[in-house]
């Protein structure tokens, strides 16, 4: 079972992070009915599934120039490609061959919220998509995409949802675990049995209702509390900087964040109101240095989430990017999802550095990339791997033995290389 659970985690969060990918490109998650009017019926409803229209961020694209996204998902031209189910939308139960998957959204409507405003009952409404600024209830307590029983699949291309009135009726014969994407990109397992004014909590990302859905997690894990720790540390800075990304059109740092062309703080400075801390971000001076009298005050106040194992100081991090020229922050304003032209998964985002490396976490310095002895930059390191994130969220163990042509490859975004060396899950020690 933790096996199975393992494998579907990994297709929602791929799921999950195509979906932040559509958000990046459009404002919102899928293409709004003002810019492409063409893709919806007169009921406002998408003509092919939402599975579709994020096929480019799954490395799909050959496959969805192919649909004819103005029409209806069953036209002459469409059906046929319900054939070229990706496995991404695949469970591991679903036979090969199938065009019906069980990764399902919500589909709801726009009305007014308890408060008198408007809002969508669910992530997927029909009509106007929602974006980031929707989910008032806060990504981290929002379900995007579940996994709902067998008897439950569609196919792939066909659009709608599944029905918010009875979530637990919706999830058909599925077993006593619902895997569940989170709108901040967490993949989880939820007991199947909680009320169904739970799951609408749940599934409303603006019903001013947040559940504290700890005691409904199953876990499936061998891992230790510390070493999921770490890995849930990973996980929020990347989707703080998608998040940043969603706003801001680029990652970290925007143009408003640089003065003269470079940053007066560090991009983990820029993150704070997208992982839960807009009351620290506030108390810093944004148009002076780090080291200012006033902002240097700050240092000590540095979140839990930038503390990996041990550092020099109080007040310093090793969670770090490789900076200089030709890696994805060569200096000036921070790249965009299309200057990443290696592929996302063959791209470095950010690195655990050993502790000799570590600095002020408002410090505006990274790694110093140099092509003819990459790993130097990374410091002493005291494992047999480098901790490392991708630029599509995912987190590798690198050896530390790998050739340095490779190493390079992987730092740098645009220079044509993909390396074939087999990059493993990292696991912290």
């Amino acid at each position: 079972m933790a096996e199975r659970y393992q494998e579907v985690k990994a297709h929602l969060k791929d799921i999950g992070l195509a979906l932040h990918y559509s958000h990046d490109k459009n404002r919102s998650f899928l293409p709004s009915q003002e810019e492409h009017p063409e893709y919806y019926d007169e009921n406002g409803q998408l003509k092919v599934s939402w599975r579709v229209h994020i096929l480019p961020f799954l490395s799909q694209k050959p496959l969805y120039d192919q649909f004819k996204l103005d029409e209806a998902w069953d036209s002459p031209a469409n059906a046929p490609l319900a054939k070229k189910m990706p496995e991404v939308y695949r469970s591991p139960d679903t036979p090969i061959g199938s065009d019906k998957t069980r990764f399902r959204v919500f589909e709801g409507q726009w009305g007014k919220n308890s408060r008198g405003r408007e809002a969508p009952s669910t992530i997927f409404p029909v009509g106007k998509p929602v974006s980031i600024r929707n989910v008032k209830d806060g990504s981290s307590n929002t379900v995007m995409v579940v996994e709902a029983g067998p008897d439950k699949a569609v196919e792939w291309t066909r659009p709608g949802g599944l029905n918010l009135e009875n979530p637990k009726k919706e999830f058909g014969a599925a077993g006593r675990g619902i895997p569940v994407l989170l709108a901040d990109g967490a993949t989880l397992c939820f007991k199947r049995d909680i009320d169904d004014s739970q799951w609408k909590a749940l599934i409303g990302p603006d019903d001013a209702t947040v559940v504290d859905y700890r005691e409904f997690v199953i876990v499936h894990t061998t891992l230790k509390p510390d070493q999921i720790r770490v890995l849930q540390q990973l996980r929020e800075i990347v989707m703080a900087f998608f998040n940043y990304a969603d706003k801001y059109r680029r990652f970290p740092p925007a143009d408003e964040h640089l003065v003269d062309g470079k940053p007066n703080l560090s991009w983990r400075v820029h993150l704070l109101p997208f992982m839960g801390q807009e009351t620290l971000y506030l108390q810093f001076k944004l148009d002076e240095p780090w080291d200012s009298p006033h902002n240097k005050a700050l240092v000590e106040k540095m979140p839990a989430i930038y503390q990996f194992g041990s550092a020099n100081k109080p007040g310093e991090t090793r969670v770090m990017t490789l900076s200089g020229e030709k890696t994805p922050f060569p200096g000036g304003p921070g790249p965009r999802i299309r200057d990443i032209t290696d592929g996302t998964s063959n791209t470095i985002f950010f690195v655990i550095a050993a502790a000799d490396k570590a600095v002020p976490w408002t410090k505006p310095e990274d790694l110093p990339f140099d092509p003819a002895d990459p790993v130097k930059a990374l410091g002493t390191l005291t494992t047999p791997v480098i901790p490392a994130v991708m630029m599509d969220g995912s987190t590798r163990g690198i050896p530390v033995n790998i050739p340095a042509k490779s190493l390079v490859n992987l730092i740098q975004p645009a220079d044509g290389n993909v390396i074939t060396v087999d990059l493993l899950p990292y696991k912290p020690e």
